[in-house]
């Protein structure tokens, strides 16, 4: 009977004493691990290794613990593997749109879908208004205005305000900007070079 399909990514964390595997979201990569179950094929190896120590069975007695094991252990592993997929399958969703499985953190519970197909509205908003917020803080700096929410003085490192110079020391926050040609000073908010006439902005 074929396995179960699930997570595209499965990490096989099994070792000789037991089973257990990590499935990572479709989206993210994120993972979520099975709890160990211990193998019983390894105990009855272990018991007939023991049994082997005490009798001689000569070849046949090697033979046989690892022909047990080796038929024993793939169903066991199988039997593991399904017990794991039904317990992380409560901490993934299956996206109907792309067939993704991912987990809560990639998941639009309003949409019912994942956040590929269907990115979060706030989340989407926030990152809009983030991105506004730097540009504009770019675009005033190259106005020679001070960066907006620059709460610290570069001088005296305390609360500067907010304003154009520094209320606990005096000190100016305009950022300086130079001619792109000839390298001088250009008071803030100018467009043209007063010196040489090239345009800067």
């Amino acid at each position: 009977m074929p396995l179960t399909e699930f997570v595209r990514n499965v990490q096989d964390l099994s070792d000789d004493g037991g089973y257990k595997f990590r499935f990572h979201c479709d989206r993210c990569s994120d993972g979520v691990e099975s709890k160990y179950i211990t193998s019983s094929a390894n105990v009855l190896k272990t018991g007939l290794q023991v049994m082997q120590m005490f009798r001689n069975f000569g070849g046949w007695g090697s033979t046989a613990v690892e022909g047990v094991d080796r038929g024993l252990r793939g169903k066991e592993r199988d039997a593991a593997y399904e017990r794991a997929v039904a317990e992380a399958m409560v901490h993934f969703s299956k996206c109907s749109r792309c067939g993704l499985r991912v987990c809560e953190h990639c998941w639009n519970p309003v949409a019912g879908l994942c956040e590929s197909c269907a990115p979060a509205a706030s989340e989407e908003a926030a990152a809009a208004a983030a991105r506004q917020r730097a540009e504009f803080a770019v675009g005033a700096v190259q106005h020679g205005e001070p960066a907006p929410g620059a709460a610290t003085c570069p001088v005296c490192a305390r609360p500067s305000g907010g304003g154009q110079f520094c209320t606990s020391c005096g000190a100016s926050l305009v950022v300086t900007r130079a001619c792109s040609a000839c390298s001088h000073e250009l008071p803030p908010g100018a467009v043209f070079c007063g010196r040489c006439g090239t345009r800067n902005g």
